[in-house]
């Protein structure tokens, strides 16, 4: 039973569109603007509910309330409708329940936007709302509807199929569609909203735009599938072709087609990589095996030529380097493109520096600008190892720049992004708004990357040791023979120390082991060999071999290390600790000709206002009168330091955010004095140093800025502590200084 107390108005209409989901319409004369004011039950508002306002002709409305009916009901449901100056009354009977809501009824006399607006509502809020996406009365309503609104639908089609999970569909929009707010797939068992991020390659010759989209195939009916695609403006339904067993691969597509299309392309794989755990990985691997071909524009001795040489995405930007000729005067700028927004100009940005680049004869070399700037990187679980780029000349002409594919691991990425500019072109502005912050984005995931070390026993080490040695290991094993025949030749190491060599090239392992065990057998020395998982640096080394030590004394002994005579470590370790709170110390080095290479060290200033560190007496005789004083120094070089293990613990061991292996033996000092421990030089221990030979193999330290970049980072975070120590002889605690 249906009455209104308006009998001058139409009257309410009543329907379900749900199990107990009741749908009010109401058609009044005036334009009442706005949505329908409010719905209420016994003077009280219902809830939850919903309402829409949709236009008719001649300047009246539709107004729709929708609302769960109370399943506690057991009478008759009064209801007060009323807008901004309409109201009636509605009585709706608990024993005759209302009609499945008609969908020619609902869309009568309604234009083409309202009746897009009303299947978004359906859609997008009221099936969500009340839970009806599954409910056969809703379903049958918007079958009705669909086919009322689109009754002869185009054509949706499986392009590619993408592992066993997902297919890459293909259909096409009128150009002025507009935005796209949701996509459903539809079928007997009612909608399901699907997350896919459409991508619209705008035609306009045939007036409709491409569109491609990612759909999980598990999301796909089995019976008759429709795809609707709604926006604010539209409502567009498309029959789904399902997939057969003969659609080819992602990986064949992309070798086939993507080459004409990189933005869909990139688009393609930012929806892999966000739609599945493993789909990072996939998208990488796509990468690899259907790279784009690299694209520049040719040097030429009159015309303009370009090439983009690096563009290593991080999160912290995208570093982009490379260069431009312009013998005529036409550059304008340079581009990076986007898979949904418009290009970005990195002109402004540019950092530019004088480059030789190949001329088109053999052997020939052309003057070039060399550029770099940290671009913004896409946004996404997809890493781009081939960012598009444009060279934008005067004319208007736009000469597209893809480069190779770059490193997908990240220690590979970091060595190019060191060697991304050279050296003598870069200062603390370069080095500070555009290589660090990739550098160090780059560092961490390869510090995340390093994985697990695997410890291997060679022999039986001292149950209790008073001492762990700690030597890491980096390709270098030329002196590894003499080294241990003389830590064997010590009495003292070989009843109260442990030996832990920690193998930082990992591909050496076997190499490695078999010659410990060799040198085991001619000595008798046990050995502790810890291989680590991958290269992680010198830091990470040191600190993990000190998470495997059991001595109270840690001595961080490098591979190129040959003690002069026995009794070193012993003499060392007893000047730690007592009345002169000595927190670590270090030897006399000696260079192999017997002149000094460390007696110490202390910071000095350059041009630049970066502070370096330097060696007292560096190149003096042995015998030099004051290199042979023990005294208290501003730090010792980590090629030979030994401290307690449990100062090396509180302090956090050695910093790991310095790059390769430089600077992190001073940072680990200067943490020690903060602690208000004091640093030694003891003259009487002398040791030989072969210097740099493991660091001479490392092409991200010679042949790059890592020294510039540790440099830079060490004086940053102890500048105030170093210019304390250089003006009172000792360091003191700054005030901004994380320890």
């Amino acid at each position: 039973m249906l009455t209104s107390t308006a009998d001058d108005l139409a009257t309410p209409k009543v329907a379900s569109i749900g199990r107990d989901v009741v749908l009010l319409t109401w058609d009044v004369p005036h334009a009442e603007r706005g949505s329908p004011q409010s719905l209420k039950s016994n003077g009280e508002d219902i809830w939850p509910s919903a309402s829409l306002r949709l236009s008719l002709p001649g300047g009246g409305a539709r107004l729709f309330w929708v609302f769960q009916r109370p399943s506690h009901e057991r009478s008759d449901l009064a209801l007060r409708i009323e807008t901004r100056s309409l109201g009636t009354s509605v009585t709706i009977n608990h024993d005759a329940a209302p009609a499945p809501a008609d969908a020619e009824d609902l869309i009568d006399g309604i234009d083409s936007p309202g009746r897009v607006a009303l299947a978004s509502a359906l859609f997008n809020v009221w099936g969500a709302m009340f839970r009806l996406r599954r409910d056969r009365i809703f379903i049958d309503l918007l079958d009705d509807l669909l086919s009322r609104m689109a009754p002869s639908p185009g054509q949706a089609v499986a392009i590619a199929q993408i592992a066993d999970d997902f297919v890459l569909a293909r259909t096409s929009l009128v150009t002025g569609f507009g935005k796209i707010d949701a996509i459903y797939t539809f079928g007997r068992n009612g909608p399901t909203r699907i997350p896919a991020l459409p991508h619209r390659i705008r035609n306009g010759k045939d007036g409709r735009d491409v569109v491609h989209l990612l759909i999980d195939r598990s999301l796909i009916p089995t019976d008759a599938p429709l795809l609707i695609l709604i926006g604010p403006g539209g409502l567009s339904v498309r029959r789904l072709l399902k997939p057969d067993a003969r659609l080819p691969t992602i990986e064949r597509w992309f070798h086939e087609q993507a080459q004409a299309a990189p933005g869909l392309r990139e688009h393609v794989l930012r929806e892999i990589a966000e739609r599945s755990a493993a789909g990072p990985a996939y998208a990488l691997e796509l990468q690899l095996r259907s790279p784009l071909r690299p694209r520049r524009l040719s040097s030429s001795l009159t015309a303009p030529s370009a090439e983009i040489v690096s563009a290593l995405a991080t999160s912290a930007g995208t570093l982009v380097t490379g260069w431009y000729r312009d013998p005529v005067n036409l550059f304008a700028g340079i581009e990076i493109g986007s898979a949904e927004n418009e290009p970005r100009d990195l002109t402004k940005e540019l950092f530019t520096f004088p480059v030789e680049v190949a001329g088109p004869a053999t052997g020939s070399r052309l003057g070039a600008t060399g550029f770099a700037v940290l671009a913004p990187t896409s946004t996404g679980a997809a890493q781009n190892l081939q960012p598009r780029f444009h060279l934008r000349l005067k004319s208007g002409a736009r000469h597209a720049l893809v480069p190779r594919p770059q490193p997908a691991d990240p220690s590979e990425a970091r060595a190019m992004a060191l060697r991304a500019i050279p050296a003598q072109h870069v200062d603390q502005t370069v080095l500070a708004q555009v290589l660090r912050p990739a550098i160090a984005d780059l560092h961490a995931q390869v510090r995340h990357r390093i994985g697990h070390p695997t410890i291997r026993r060679i022999g039986v080490s001292p149950q209790r040791p008073k001492a762990s040695m700690i030597i890491p290991l980096y390709r270098n094993l030329e002196f590894l023979r003499f080294q241990i025949a003389a830590f064997a030749a010590d009495p003292w190491i070989r009843a109260n120390a442990e030996l832990i060599y920690v193998l930082d090239s990992p591909e050496q392992a076997q190499e490695v082991e078999h010659l410990l065990g060799g040198l085991h057998l001619i000595y008798g020395l046990p050995v502790i060999l810890v291989v680590m998982e991958r290269n992680g640096g010198y830091a990470r080394a040191n600190n993990v071999g000190a998470s495997v030590a059991q001595g109270d004394v840690l001595a961080l002994v490098n591979s190129d290390i040959i003690p002069v005579a026995s009794g070193w470590l012993e003499a060392m370790a007893t000047r730690l600790n007592g009345r002169r709170r000595i927190g670590a110390v270090g030897p006399k080095l000696l260079f192999e000709d017997g002149s000094i290479q460390h007696a110490g060290m202390y910071f000095s200033q350059d041009h630049r206002g970066y502070w370096l560190n330097q060696h007292f007496h560096k190149g003096m005789p042995r015998d030099y009168a004051p290199a042979c004083e023990e005294r208290v120094v501003p730090a010792v070089t980590g090629a030979c330091i030994v401290t307690t293990r449990s100062l090396f613990e509180s302090v956090g061991g050695f910093t790991e955010d310095y790059v390769v292996g430089d600077y992190e033996d001073s940072d680990l000092c200067l943490k020690i004095t903060m602690t208000e421990r004091k640093i030694a030089y003891v003259p009487d221990i002398e040791l030989y140093h072969l210097e740099r030979r493991s660091m001479s193999l490392n092409a991200e330290y010679m042949r790059g800025i890592a020294w510039q970049y540790n440099c830079a980072l060490h004086t940053e975070r102890w500048r105030d502590v170093m210019i304390a120590a250089m003006q009172t002889g000792r360091p003191r605690k700054g005030r901004n200084v994380a320890i």
